[in-house]
């Protein structure tokens, strides 16, 4: 028998208008709104035996919006994808012109795009864990709230929850402000209490050996992110990333589960969590010392990059995102396209759900962090 089932990105409720298959008791959700997934489950005595991701219900069409915009005005779409870490996406598609161009970006920008990278990475991270399927509702609610407080006060700085805007060729619009700054440290504190303070294995223990991704699978099918780390695959673009300053911090770490299983990727992302926090505090001196610095340089009127093909990664919260450009030396990209990190974690749901208990479909998918928009891009 088949059933197609859709869920939300993080695993919240379900749409109103859903209901279910009388057949397999799972959810069967309308297409209601963009961005949507749907999987295609065939099951048989509560075993999950295929699953099957549909992407689609809504293509975005944002590489061709790519196309018909100017290299600046590109930034305002890029920051569309991966909706919880806007501030990747405009810095992904800024670095791969600067490099082009061979534009340095002032020392103060540096250290500020490394800094708000992170707090973007904590954000994205509670968001997924709050979206958990947790029995206990009061970490739910703590989770949430530590992430509100978060973007409450990203939003001081950058004017929006979601889409920064803050990312120029060459740097950044402005700095934050010294109070700005120094308020940082109470959110790192609070949220680290929070993890501090939770058993998370005894948690977690229900959910080990559930929805397996084993290391060579994760290296077959091109996972990167908390999800290939969860793994045992140690890939992480911030090790050799350019521009950002990764290499001067002392706490900088890539961490690593092995289990490759639901429990893994959720300690996964909890560890890398603890490691942002320590990097945030760690920057927030460097940050400081350096409000008074130019933040962004002078451009020309129009931005041109010379003609050839360029291609750029960049490190986001749930994985690499690569861009690939072909430039006729132009004002607007002849062709900029986009591989989002959470295309493959998408494609890898046939894996993890194979063979997997029906009652275990809503772990497995709130373990496997991705954006479907992002994917349907």
């Amino acid at each position: 028998m088949r059933s197609v089932v859709k869920r939300s990105v993080i695993g919240l409720s379900p749409l109103d208008n859903a209901r279910s298959d009388e057949t397999s008791g799972l959810p069967i959700f309308a297409p209601a709104t963009h961005g949507m997934l749907r999987i295609d489950c065939q099951i048989a005595d509560d075993t999950i035996v295929t699953a099957t991701p549909l992407l689609g219900s809504m293509h975005r069409g944002a590489e061709k919006l790519f196309e018909s915009r100017d290299y600046r005005q590109v930034i305002g779409l890029a920051n569309r994808h991966e909706w919880l870490s806007a501030f990747s996406g405009e810095v992904g598609v800024a670095q791969l012109v600067e490099t082009a161009l061979g534009i340095e970006v002032p020392e103060a920008a540096q250290w500020l795009r490394t800094f708000l990278l992170e707090f973007n990475r904590v954000t994205s991270h509670l968001a997924f864990l709050a979206g958990f399927t947790w029995q206990n509702d009061e970490l739910t609610n703590h989770i949430r709230a530590s992430r509100e407080q978060w973007v409450n006060h990203y939003q001081l700085y950058t004017g929006s929850r979601m889409h920064p805007m803050l990312t120029r060729i060459g740097g950044l619009t402005h700095s934050p402000q010294s109070s700005w700054l120094d308020e940082v440290t109470h959110l790192c504190f609070d949220t680290a209490q929070i993890i501090l303070e939770t058993n998370w294995d005894a948690l977690l223990t229900p959910f080990a050996g559930i929805g397996i991704l084993t290391k060579s699978e994760a290296l077959d099918q091109a996972i990167s992110g908390p999800v290939a780390r969860a793994s045992g695959y140690a890939i992480d673009a911030r090790e050799t990333a350019s521009g950002v300053k990764y290499h001067e911090l002392e706490s900088f770490a890539v961490v690593l589960q092995t289990g490759g299983d639901v429990r893994s990727r959720i300690l996964q992302l909890v560890d890398e969590v603890t490691v942002s926090l320590a990097m945030i505090s760690e920057m927030i001196q460097p940050c400081q010392m350096r409000l008074a610095e130019d933040v962004n340089v002078l451009l020309p009127k129009v931005v041109r990059v010379p003609e050839g093909t360029y291609e750029h990664s960049i490190e986001t919260p749930l994985g690499i995102a690569s861009w690939f450009l072909v430039s006729r030396n132009d004002k607007l990209p002849y062709r900029l396209k986009l591989r989002p990190a959470s295309l493959h974690t998408v494609l890898a749901l046939s894996t993890v759900l194979q063979n997997s208990k029906r009652s275990d479909f809503e772990a497995i998918i709130s373990s496997m962090p991705f954006i479907s928009g992002d994917a349907d891009r």
